[in-house]
C-alpha cells in the first residue's frame, strides 16, 4: 500500500494513519496489498483503499480520530454507484462483508 504523504497535510496524514490503524487493529486488514491511502481531491476526504477488499474506508474533513468519523464505501462496479455507512454499524470485517453481499445481491435484481 502506498501512502501519498506529499499530497497530505499534517490533519490529513494524522487521518491516514488512523485508518491505517483502525483498518489493522480493528478491521484485520492486511495493508501489504496494492492500494492507496490519500486524500481525494474533489471531496477532500482521506481515503483508505486496498485492492483486497470489498470497500474503502474514509473519514471527513471535518472530523475527530474516533471510529464513529469512520465511513465505509462500497463502489458498484457496473455502474460506479456508492454507498455509504458508518463503521459504527458493523462489529466486525464479516459484518462489512455481510452487507457487501447484500448490496450486490440487490444490484443483480434490478
Amino acid at each position: 500500500m502506498e501512502i501519498n504523504f506529499n499530497n497530505l497535510n499534517s490533519w490529513e496524514t494524522e487521518k491516514a494513519l488512523y485508518l491505517c490503524k483502525v483498518a489493522k487493529s480493528t478491521l484485520d486488514w492486511d495493508l501489504s496489498g496494492f492500494g492507496m491511502c490519500d486524500v481525494n481531491p474533489n471531496s477532500g476526504y482521506t481515503y483508505l483503499w486496498l485492492e483486497d477488499y470489498p470497500v474503502c474506508l474514509y473519514m471527513p474533513i471535518h472530523c475527530e480520530l474516533s471510529e464513529s468519523d469512520i465511513w465505509v464505501m462500497w463502489t458498484n462496479s457496473e455502474d460506479g454507484e456508492e454507498v455509504e455507512e458508518s463503521l459504527d454499524k458493523f462489529e466486525s470485517m464479516k459484518e462489512i462483508y455481510t452487507w457487501v453481499k447484500e448490496l450486490e445481491e440487490r444490484e443483480e435484481e434490478i
